[in-house]
């Protein structure tokens, strides 16, 4: 499928080369070059800017995936409906709060497109391993950018759609809860291996152990 990755930082950039690498147009946009020109080396045409992007897509629907940080999502919503047509799909993959996001898609919604929030982990593992996502939002704007779903998912990720908009990103909500949850267990575990009664325990090497299918495996 044609898609626009717009913000290529570390998540944004593995989604663009995992999707130009696996036979979809990938459209990259970036407000600085620097990373355009890598997700060009990965197969993806360039737009250095928003009307660069809508130009590229011609006649085809519009699907842009913005990987921004949720402080300028209201912004760039604001300037890309001013760009794109009708019936065009915006994806938010960040980690918007979901009652901003409910907000967010109706406003869309009032000028004719679609927004969806597609809650996404997998951090610097996603390109290998996969993401895992999780959608919310109209469900035949879903099934439009399914298709890319299903290639970042590969090998072993995995995408659900859960429901109206907002549904996506309360799920990932929880699951970044659960996650802090699980860092802070770690960090204590730590501090009592290295405060604790045996002296100069090698730290590194129990972390090693527990990553080789431990219940605590490490990622």
């Amino acid at each position: 499928m044609k898609i626009a990755v717009a913000g290529l930082g570390r998540m944004g950039m593995q989604i663009a080369r995992k999707l130009a690498e696996n036979d979809h147009q990938v459209i990259a946009h970036n407000r600085s070059p620097g990373p355009i020109d890598e997700a060009v080396g990965y197969g993806a045409t360039a737009a250095p800017t928003k009307e660069d992007v809508v130009k590229a897509f011609g006649s085809d629907q519009v699907v842009i995936w913005m990987m921004i940080p949720a402080e300028v999502v209201d912004s760039e919503l604001e300037t890309w409906l001013k760009l794109i047509p009708a019936g065009s799909v915006i994806i938010d993959g960040g980690n918007s709060r979901f009652s901003l996001t409910q907000k967010r898609a109706e406003m869309v919604a009032s000028k004719g497109s679609q927004l969806l929030d597609v809650g996404t982990s997998g951090g610097v593992w996603g390109y290998q391993n996969g993401f895992s996502m999780m959608a919310g939002g109209d469900p035949e704007a879903f099934k439009v950018i399914e298709p890319a779903l299903k290639t970042l998912a590969i090998p072993e990720g995995a995408y659900q759609y859960f429901g109206p908009s907002g549904s996506g990103e309360y799920v990932k909500m929880v699951h970044n809860a659960i996650e802090y949850g699980m860092m802070e267990s770690l960090a204590e575990g730590y501090r009592m291996l290295r405060e604790g009664p045996y002296k100069d325990l090698d730290l590194a090497a129990a972390g090693d152990v527990w990553q080789h299918h431990s219940v605590v495996t490490l990622g």
